[in-house]
């Protein structure tokens, strides 16, 4: 029995004519042959001064004999008429009357060039023709063909009910008849494959990244329960430490908390170790803070201060020691000569900070260690400060315990890497799989990174501008 494309029922074929082809050609086929109904095609046909169109169809059978090669169908049911005077095709309803039908012959022929030219397209660009015998037949199972040709057409490829019973006979001779004289009678395999690819290519459809990115950002900024929760705990006090792990959502915190000293009529000071975090966070705030928090990494805030208090400031040969020892020094200087102050600080990745920092951080604050000063850090994150930090006495620090902006496979490498299990919430993005690449050589290094990030670029389709707008429910 061959193969029927699309894997339906005989009795799901809701035209009687068409059903009786199938179960015949399906039933008296090799198993090796591929048997498609109803092949839809579509294309864009071009009309004067470049106007393309849309132009459809459909084939009622394609027949794909590895041993003989392929035979287009198509099925014309019921009482047939042809009127050869005016070339005109008529199916004869029950109640007598004449309907107009289209000329078989050329629908089987227009759609037997199309799906040649689709299939060299896919599988077998360059070639002007198929690598085995390929032809039309017109099928008229209701009826046993008498009279003269119709234009257009010839005995050989007419079967009607007479042939049913024997269908792959005829086939069988339909295709010889169509068989030219350079072409190979079997297919290989390779070529069989094309011409099945050409017909029903696979494929698979994947998100672009940029897609991919957007979802995944759009479920893992949404606050978590945990954090709402914290917030929502933490609005009556004005000091706290929160330690929370990689990717528990502090800088987004940090910022809410900001916001939310601002919503309290508050001046705000946000400081972070990285310059380019302060950049984008600034650059994230909501015109509505933009007056009202003032968003500085602790290095820009030392030179700022400096500056407005006519000290100059300038890093030394050491700069270990001016950034740790001498830097907080003179910002203590500058803010005894000014009026700056704060009404609230809020600090991010407090983990860098060294112990001297703090000094000028509290005195900053208008009511100097008694301020508003809320510490976001996590000390598995300590990168720049060797020493243990320590921070200004807040109480016992609340802890964010979960990652909450990583999909599960990324915190699942990284669990890997690091020997560290990674807690991800349940209703994280799976996410892609990921890959690890390794090498000693910093040059390689680079090269693999500019690699990935030139993929992302190109066929992601994301941009180096796509920083997102992060936004918090409201407080």
């Amino acid at each position: 029995m061959a193969r029927l494309i699309p894997k339906v029922e005989f009795s799901d074929i809701s035209v009687p004519s068409e059903r009786r082809v199938a179960r015949a050609l399906v039933d008296s086929l090799p198993d090796n042959c591929v048997v498609y109904h109803s092949y839809p095609w579509l294309r864009a046909r071009q009309l004067r001064h470049k106007l393309e169109v849309m132009q459809e169809g459909e084939v009622d059978f394609v027949v794909v004999d590895p041993a003989r090669g392929m035979l287009v169908l198509e099925v014309k049911g019921g009482e047939i008429e042809y009127n050869g005077n005016q070339q005109a095709w008529y199916r004869i309803l029950p109640s007598g009357k004449r309907r107009d039908i289209k000329d078989p012959f050329y629908q089987a022929r227009r759609g037997m060039y199309f799906l040649i030219e689709q299939i060299l397209k896919r599988s077998f660009l360059g070639e002007k023709y198929l690598p085995c015998p390929y032809g039309y037949a017109v099928v008229f199972p209701d009826c046993v063909y008498s009279g003269p040709d119709p234009a257009g057409a010839h005995p050989s490829i007419v079967l009607d009910a007479r042939h049913l019973k024997t269908f792959e006979k005829h086939i069988k001779g339909v295709l010889q008849k169509w068989r030219k004289g350079h072409h190979a009678q079997s297919l290989s395999e390779s070529d069989l494959n094309g011409i099945l690819k050409g017909l029903s290519p696979s494929f698979r459809l994947l998100p672009v990244l940029f897609r991919q990115v957007e979802d995944q950002e759009e479920r893992l900024f949404r606050m978590t329960e945990d954090q709402v929760r914290l917030l929502e705990f933490l609005q009556d006090r004005p000091r706290a430490a929160i330690e929370g792990v990689a990717g528990s959502g502090k800088t987004l915190l940090a910022r809410a908390q900001a916001e939310r000293f601002a919503d309290q009529g508050k001046s705000v000071l946000m400081v972070c170790f990285n310059k380019a975090l302060a950049e984008w966070l600034t650059s994230s705030l909501a015109d509505l803070y933009k007056d009202k928090i003032t968003i500085r990494h602790f290095h820009g805030l030392g030179a700022d201060l400096c500056k407005k208090a006519e000290i100059e400031f300038y890093p030394s040969k050491d700069h270990e020691q001016f950034w740790r020892y001498e830097a907080p020094e003179l910002m203590l200087q500058a803010l005894e000569k000014m009026e700056t102050r704060f009404d609230a600080v809020v600090v991010d990745e407090g983990q860098d900070f060294y112990p001297e920092w703090w000094f000028p951080l509290e005195l900053i604050n208008k009511e100097a260690d008694e301020g508003p000063l809320y510490v976001f850090y996590d000390p598995a994150q300590n990168l720049f400060n060797e020493d243990d930090p320590s921070g200004p006495d807040l109480g016992e620090p609340f802890r964010l315990p979960t990652n909450c902006r990583n999909t599960k496979r990324i915190a699942a490498v990284c669990s890997k890497v690091s020997g560290i299990e990674i807690p991800v919430r349940d209703d994280a993005p799976q996410g892609v799989g990921c890959k690890v690449g390794t090498t000693d050589d910093p040059k390689k290094q680079q090269s693999l990174c500019e690699k990935v990030v030139k993929d992302w670029l190109n066929r992601g389709q994301l941009k180096p501008s796509d920083w997102r707008q992060l936004e918090f429910p409201a407080h």
